[in-house]
């Protein structure tokens, strides 16, 4: 059945908070593992159902399909679901303390009780209101950031407005500030500020003045156009290149079209230049979206998110778990960027003749984006002061971007009318995510140097590490893909290095 025939029904929410309690009651009253570890998995079951319908309509509210009962269905979710999700982690935090708890990770690993005891840090019922009142802020951020013609001094209140509540959200759990908590949120168990501090400092040393050198040669990177100039076509292309990287991706791509789990056309309210990948519980699928206009490099956003949901369908296959379908983002965007560097054999079937321009641009869009990202995190930490006023916030950015990204100018009078605060939207839906795109682009790097020299030893690695999902910690992710840790001394400038030597070899 394809996506358009799913039928939609919101979840019965005063149903799911009573099925839960029974778990709960199962649980409390179980006298042997088979019947705790049942009730476990039903509670677990319950949320699955949920989120299955849930995102359903999150779909159709992105891509524009019914657009005003999405939003009407996501402000019923934001208002149901703290309750419900506090009853979850109930559950999970009663398997977490139980007798019963080693084995369990006997059976589903000890990463799944790592996710619990981050949750149960968040609860309580002061805190429960203020993420609902976070929700609500960041669909007016959108709403705002999707109009046209936004009022700006609007933007900024409700930008103001998520600043204070993150940080009484923060302290109602006990936190100093928001930065540890927005790092706990994220799953960050393995690395902390210092190493993301010395990343940013390596980043600027060693990328900075290269992006600097190559800008001031004033060189015009021509967009190349795509071979498909319909998004049917596109897919057809992908569809192509996936069955050639190997069975398991071709089983993929085939479920994949024949549900037809993407939409990558444009439409009126659906949000512009939209590419994300959102994962289907129960059914163990993935939904690509992307607004195609025809764009070479595009394409290769497109296989971006195709490369996502390829890691979540095959992890879903190996791992019994929801939870662990999916990593850390450090780890999920190594699955979709280094599938944008398998896409490079088969270009000319994305943009004909035009491939050296598509990989110039691919890799010199790469290096830029690795200081900027730095740029954004570095601000991310010092923006969570109430204190800040609209003008300091974009002097702070001002000193910040020239610092990273010199060639990007501010000026005096958008810094005093207090303009140029970043909009990067990372800020808002999903603090302290933007520098895992710059983490994960290390190890990237890393398997597409080994791809150039034994693709069929990198497409192995790449797999076994999709097919691990969130199953294990970080460092251990990394060592079944056989990969550097980017933190260690050296790493970036080591596996830098060819790449922007093979960027010079093509400007």
């Amino acid at each position: 059945m394809k996506f358009s025939e799913w039928n939609y029904a919101r979840p019965d929410y005063p149903k799911v908070r009573k099925n839960l309690n029974d778990c709960k009651t199962k649980m409390l009253n179980a006298v042997s593992y088979p019947m705790f570890r049942d009730a476990w998995l039903d509670s677990k079951k319950e949320i699955d159902r949920m989120l299955y319908q849930e995102e359903i309509i999150y779909i159709r509210h992105l891509c524009g399909i019914d657009y005003e009962q999405g939003l009407e269905e996501i402000e019923i979710q934001n208002r149901e679901e703290p309750s419900v999700y506090a009853l979850r982690d109930e559950c999970n935090g009663m398997a977490a303390a139980s007798g019963y708890r080693k084995e369990l990770e006997r059976e589903f690993g000890k990463q799944i009780f790592v996710q619990t005891d981050r949750h149960k840090m968040l609860q309580n019922p002061e805190s429960m209101r203020l993420q609902s009142e976070e929700v609500a802020l960041k669909m007016q951020y959108r709403g705002q950031m999707a109009n046209q013609q936004r009022d700006e001094e609007t933007l900024y209140q409700i930008f103001r407005k998520l600043i204070e509540t993150r940080c009484e959200l923060a302290d109602s759990l006990g936190y100093d500030s928001y930065i540890q908590l927005g790092y706990d949120i994220q799953g960050r168990y393995d690395y902390g500020i210092s190493e993301i501090t010395d990343f940013r400092r390596r980043i600027r040393t060693c990328i900075t003045p290269v992006v600097a050198e190559i800008k001031e040669r004033g060189m015009d990177f021509v967009i190349p156009a795509a071979i498909a100039e319909r998004s049917e076509e596109l897919i057809k292309a992908v569809t192509v290149m996936f069955r050639d990287l190997s069975y398991d991706a071709g089983s993929y791509i085939e479920e994949i079209t024949k549900k037809e789990l993407y939409d990558l056309k444009t439409r009126t309210n659906k949000r512009s230049n939209l590419f994300t990948c959102c994962m289907l519980p129960c059914e163990k699928l993935p939904f690509m979206i992307g607004n195609y206009t025809g764009g070479g490099m595009e394409t290769g956003y497109i296989v971006h998110e195709f490369g996502h949901g390829f890691a979540f369908y095959t992890a879903a296959r190996k791992q019994p778990l929801y939870e662990l379908h999916r990593s850390s983002p450090a780890v999920n965007e190594i699955h979709s960027k280094t599938m944008e560097h398998f896409m490079f054999p088969y270009l000319e079937m994305f943009v004909g003749q035009h491939q050296k321009e598509y990989i110039r641009n691919h890799l010199m869009q790469q290096l830029e984006n690795l200081p900027y990202r730095c740029a954004i995190d570095e601000f991310e930490h010092l923006m969570y002061d109430t204190k800040l006023s609209r003008v300091r916030l974009c002097e702070l950015w001002a000193d910040i971007s020239n610092k990273y990204i010199p060639w990007n100018r501010i000026s005096t009078e958008d810094i005093h009318s207090g303009k140029c605060w970043p909009r990067q939207t990372h800020i808002v839906e999903s603090p302290f995510y933007y520098i895992q795109y710059d983490i994960a682009q290390i190890s990237t790097y890393e398997l597409y140097l080994r791809m150039k020299n034994n693709s069929g030893q990198a497409w192995s690695d790449y797999q076994n590490l999709c097919s691990m999902g969130g199953s294990r910690s970080y460092p251990e992710l990394l060592k079944i893909a056989r990969l550097s840790d980017p933190f260690s001394p050296n790493t970036i400038e080591e596996i830098c290095h060819p790449v922007i030597g093979e960027l010079y070899g093509l400007l």
